[in-house]
């Protein structure tokens, strides 16, 4: 990473805050622990992610600013890499130290320069170039051009002028050389047709104008207007090449055939002219058996336009006068002279040589910038001797290879030069024999080449050179290398000496050494010697760095590495793959992975080993330990986030396994000690969060106000950091999330402790006052509290709780997963209980206060005798102000929680009103009126579609308010309904069955007593002698009648009574469907002095109704029970009633009978 790239990182960090600065709010609850949370979470993100951009390479191959100017000056219009004129530039070497070619002396250039040969030396070099000078073949030969040769050969060679006069003179008196003309025979394209079928059967004759004689001729290619030869003629000229011509003619070739045989093509015949030509031959043949060919067309070719490095031309074919087209011919003419070819190549060795030292002598170019590019003159020499020697391609290619590769050990040559020279010579030498001179040649140049070309392997990261020659020379160089290793190295060759190539880790142990694996060492050499360099540069010294120091290092240490990785793989993996098939950034990072694992390891361990462990509170809160002087920066963090970051970067390199990836137990210890911190900051910061609230919600969407928000924020930033962590081992990741989410719980359960009694704390000085008012501050509270609990357990969702559960029982077993995931889910369930019974206590709280206005209103309103009382309007307006307070305020849920909790409390109101008014002997209209006022209440606690939910309690208050507001008759009656009821119950009876008739009537009640059924016995004979008396309830409501009995039936427990009566009843007296008819069997005495109480039967007006007419209705007998009943309980509350006490009296007499 650069400095301009850190400083354009932090500055995009900076607009970022100016855009999102922290509220006065947040410095406030920040100032208290530095911004802890927010450090290890969104800010850490946000660095890391910043730092992720910023750890791109800064190497481009090919920058755009500026690039057309490179070039430019950089590359000539014929492809040339040429030097600029920057003095810089100059100085310029890009893989190795740079060195000059000293100018070499006329005495020692042949020792310097020349391979040793038993008659070669400078002086005979230097006669033979100018004898080809004196004797230059092609056009390119006139007597200013001579001059000019001659003088740069001399300079060249630095012959003195004496020594040159004398040469000149013995290469002047030579006899000229023998020339010959090489021809090379190509094609023809659109051929004039000859034979009847539109083809011709074409071959070659070519000869010298002066030796017409003398004809060489091509092989025939049947039925084709475009044929192809690629034959090849060489023809002696014995006068001066320059005044001779060459005639090339191309011939229709015919086959001597018969008439018969000619006559066979007639379905070959290709339209009218070739039916007219087929004719003209069989004439022809048959007059005279004549088969002369046939002439296209020619070519007539001036040696003297022939260059000495040849030509390959296309000729139209002619024919006399006529324009008409003939068709073309592409025919290679090149001169060569006769001579030694063993000599040959080895002079032309030792010209290469001399002509480049002197090109790199006076033009002084840099190192790695020749390509292969000679000045005029020296090339024109260079190609005549090539000419004049008869050499091959493959011979001059094989030249520059040995002459190159000799100069490039003391002068770099352009890659290219190399490469080039490659694509000629590898074809031809991979067919060779191993102990051929030509292979030994080869190999011997490859062991003067690889060296530089592994330097450049080695010193990629070089700091002064442009990024673009980098890539240029790491494409050719992997391209040489790539042509080297595709041949099979000669046993007698060994192309990696140890002398010269010491860093190859193989020539330390018995394994063969080829190019893959040198190019291996060869990274990894220069990846050793990078790492080595930015170790030494980037630490401090040991004995005085902090721990913070020693993380930064590692930091720095490893964003260098990374960054060396990100420049491999963004411009160098696609180079090394696409030419060699080798991954170069998993390489680098191979070899980075266990030098880094060594470093960062013993750092990183000791900074956790020199942690203090903290006293974390218990679940009582009872106190928090004061965390001033103990604070933790984030760079440990920083350094476990590079580090996850460049392992997931090598698992997506590398399929081996790295030492890197087993970091994180180092942490553990950190991570531990950050979670200790987290919880007691997080109960601070709630704590402060708490007290900076003013308990007015955020805004207007929402009902909750800051410190909730501050404490789902402080969650916020916990699960940042867990998600940054991305714990890797699965049992550590439980073990450390498990903590997470018990610190979680223990934070929501100490928000509900802290609000509420912030709640109670802000009213306490209102206790005193005569009403208790209801303010936003307890819904705010209650909500807030709710809030935290309700948001809780998809937050801890969010952990991804169930991903590492589901691990651990890939890892473990199902059950010990089941059990971990029960423990968290307990936990969890635990701290919500624990919530709701804090938001349920602070419920009942906000009730109790609300009892005694309450409590007061109701109890005033329910006076008979304060009629003209507005006790009831304050409850109402009271209650009005209070719920709608609530409504407004309290979610929907929690407003549900409060009414509920207000009920319980009005519950509690109205039962120790209704006992407290009976002891004191309240008539029924109070209980009326209290009866009323719950019946309005009701309807004020019905508020949209919410209701109290707590109908059980509500109905048993209503019935007993009913009850007490009742007139003693009307209790009685009741009490005799609920008798009904029983008896309905009842399947059968100890004390017999009654069976009636009854029918209601336009007039009354026609009422027929029909028998009894197995009556209990009364005498002691075991009979009974009974009767029935039939009575009518409510006595208030059948005043007016009396009641009617039946005959007395004496000795049968089975009387048959069928007795008639014919009651008369008013229509409002019928109408009346719980009105009963009460039947009573009673034992007459024998003296009849009193009858003894037998059973009782009841019947109600609504089941008359309900009977059809004439069917029997057959009634259980029963006693009455003085049981728990809340009609007797009523009764028994009227002492100073006459009839209740009476009444009481006989039922307790009738039950004990």
């Amino acid at each position: 990473m650069d400095e301009e790239q850190m400083w354009k990182g932090f500055f995009f960090k900076l607009q970022e805050m100016k855009m999102n600065p922290p509220t006065e709010h947040e410095h406030q609850l920040q100032d208290g622990d530095d911004g802890f949370f927010e450090k290890f979470g969104s800010l850490l993100r946000q660095k890391s992610q910043i730092d992720e951009c910023v750890l791109k390479s800064s190497l481009a191959p090919f920058e755009e600013n500026g690039s057309a100017e490179t070039e430019e000056s950089d590359e000539t219009p014929d492809g040339t890499l040429q030097c600029s004129q920057d003095p810089e530039c100059i100085s310029i070497d890009t893989f190795a130290t740079e060195s000059t070619l000293a100018s070499t002396s006329e005495n020692d250039i042949s020792t310097a320069v020349l391979d040793s040969a038993p008659v070669m030396n400078v002086t005979d070099l230097y006669e033979e170039i100018l004898f080809e000078i004196f004797n230059n073949i092609g056009c390119e030969n006139n007597e200013e051009c001579t001059n000019g040769l001659i003088e740069f050969v001399q300079d060249a060679f630095k012959i003195p002028n004496a020594t040159h006069v004398e040469i000149c003179e013995a290469a002047r008196l030579k006899e000229p050389p023998n020339v010959r003309l090489n021809v090379e025979i190509i094609k023809a394209e659109n051929l004039m047709s000859k034979d009847s079928n539109g083809l011709s059967d074409p071959f070659v004759t070519l000869y010298l104008e002066s030796n017409g004689s003398h004809r060489y001729n091509s092989s025939v290619k049947p039925a084709t207007l475009n044929p192809i030869w690629e034959e090849h003629f060489s023809l002696p000229i014995t006068d001066n090449a320059r005044d001779e011509v060459l005639i090339v003619e191309v011939w229709d070739f015919d086959a001597a055939e018969t008439v018969k045989e000619k006559v066979n093509k007639i379905l070959d015949v290709k339209g009218v002219k070739g039916l007219s030509k087929l004719m003209k031959e069989i004439a022809v043949t048959a007059s005279s058996g004549k088969h002369d060919n046939e002439l296209i067309g020619r070519a007539a070719i001036t040696l003297k336009s022939i260059p000495v490095s040849g030509l390959t031309v296309w000729y139209n074919l002619e024919k006399g006068s006529k324009g008409r087209s003939r068709g073309s011919l592409l025919v290679n003419l090149a001169l060569s002279a006769e001579k030694n070819k063993s000599v040959a190549v080895q002079e032309h060795k030792n010209l290469l040589k001399l002509l480049l030292m002197y090109e790199l002598e006076t033009s002084q170019v840099a190192n790695y910038w020749w390509s292969g590019k000679f000045s005029p003159n020296a090339e024109l020499i260079r190609s005549q001797h090539a000419a004049q020697s008869g050499l091959s391609p493959f011979e001059c290619a094989l030249s520059q290879w040995h002459a190159y590769s000799t100069i490039h050990e003391t002068h770099k040559l352009n890659f290219t030069l190399f490469n080039s020279i490659l694509d000629v010579v590898v074809p031809v030498i991979s067919y060779m024999q191993n102990d051929s001179e030509d292979v030994k040649t080869f190999w011997d140049g490859v062991r003067r080449l690889l060296p530089s070309c592994f330097a450049v392997l080695r010193k990629l990261r070089s700091k002064n050179t442009s990024d673009k020659n980098i890539v240029r020379a790491l494409n050719e160089v992997l391209d040489i290398l790539k042509k080297i290793k595709e041949l099979e190295v000669p046993e007698s060759v060994d192309i990696f000496p140890k002398s010269v190539y010491g860093w190859i880790h193989t020539n330390d142990t018995d394994e063969t050494c080829n190019i893959d694996t040198a190019i291996v060492d060869a990274i990894n050499t220069g990846t050793k010697e990078w790492l080595e360099h930015i170790v030494e540069g980037s630490r401090q010294s040991k004995n005085t760095e902090t721990d913070d120091e020693k993380l930064q290092y590692i930091i720095k240490l490893i964003q260098m590495v990374r960054a060396d990785l990100q420049r491999a793989m963004e411009y160098f993996d696609k180079i090394f793959y696409h030419k060699i098939q080798i991954n170069y950034s998993a390489i680098l990072y191979l070899f980075y992975d266990s030098k880094l694992a060594e470093i960062c390891k013993s750092i990183i361990i000791e900074v956790c080993n020199n942690i203090k462990r903290l006293d974390v509170p218990d679940d009582q809160f009872l106190y928090l330990p004061n965390l001033e002087n103990v604070n933790m920066g984030t760079t440990l963090f920083e350094v476990y986030l590079i580090l996850k970051r460049y392992v997931q970067l090598g698992e997506s390199l590398c399929s081996e396994s790295l030492e890197l990836s087993n970091f994180y137990p180092w942490f553990e210890r950190g991570v531990t000690h950050w979670l200790d911190i987290s919880i007691i900051k997080a109960l601070s910061r709630i704590q402060k969060a708490i007290d900076l609230d003013q308990l007015k919600a955020v805004d207007e969407t929402v009902k909750y106000s800051s410190s909730a928000v501050d404490t789902l924020s402080i969650f916020y930033q916990i699960k940042i950091f867990w998600q940054q962590l991305d714990w890797p081992e699965v049992e550590g990741s439980y073990i450390f999330v498990a903590k997470i989410v018990n610190d979680l719980c223990r934070c929501c359960v100490f928000y509900a402790q802290q609000m509420s009694r912030r709640v109670e704390n802000i009213f306490l000085a209102d206790d005193n006052n005569k009403n208790f008012t209801l303010s936003e501050e307890w819904c705010i509270a209650i909500n807030n509290m709710d809030y935290i609990r309700q948001t809780l357990p998809s937050f801890i969702k969010e952990l991804s709780i169930d991903d590492i559960i589901k691990k651990l029982g890939e890892y473990r077993t199902n059950l010990e997963a089941e059990r971990c995931a029960s423990t968290i889910k307990t936990v969890i369930e635990n701290a919500l209980d624990t919530e709701r019974n804090q938001i349920v206590e602070l419920i009942e709280i906000v009730a109790r206060k609300m009892a005694p206005p309450i409590k007061r209103y109701l109890a005033e309103g329910a006076e008979v005798l304060a009629k003209d009382s507005n006790s009831m309007d304050q409850l109402m307006m009271y209650l009005e102000a209070s719920l709608t307070t609530l409504y407004d305020t309290l979610n929907e849920i929690n407003f549900q929680r409060i009414l509920d909790g207000i009920w319980s409390e009005l519950s509690i109101i109205m039962y120790d009103l209704i006992q407290s008014n009976l002891d004191k002997r309240r008539p029924p209209a109070f209980f009326q009126n209290l009866n009323n006022t719950l019946q309005t209440m009701m309807d004020c606690f019905k508020m949209g579609n919410i209701q109290t939910s707590d109908v059980k309690i509500l109905s048993s208050i209503q019935s007993r308010l009913r009850l007490y507001s009742l007139e003693t008759a009307d209790l009685i009656h009741q009490y005799y309904l609920e008798r009904l009821e029983n008896q309905k119950s009842q399947e059968s009876s100890p004390y017999g069955q009654l069976t009636v008739t009854a029918q209601l009537t336009d007039s009354g009640l026609l009422l027929t007593i029909l028998n009894a059924r197995n009556l209990l016995p009364m005498d002691s004979n075991g009979s009974v002698d009974s009767f029935v008396k039939a009575s009518f309830m409510p006595t208030s409501r059948f005043n007016d009648l009396s009641t009617v009995k039946t005959n007395v039936h004496n000795k049968s427990c089975f009387p048959l009574y069928d007795q008639e009566f014919r009651i008369n009843l008013s229509e409002q007296q019928r109408s009346e469907k719980n009105s009963l008819i009460v039947f009573s069997i009673k034992d007459k005495d024998l003296f009849g002095m009193s009858s003894q109480y037998i059973a009782e039967s009841y019947i109600s007006f609504g089941d008359l109704e309900a009977t059809p007419p004439g069917e029997q209705i057959m009634m259980n007998l029963s006693r009455p029970e003085y049981t728990d009943s809340d009609s007797l309980r009523a009764l028994e509350y009227r002492l100073g009633d006459k009839q209740a006490k009476d009444f009481l009296k006989k039922l307790k007499n009738r039950s004990f009978s």
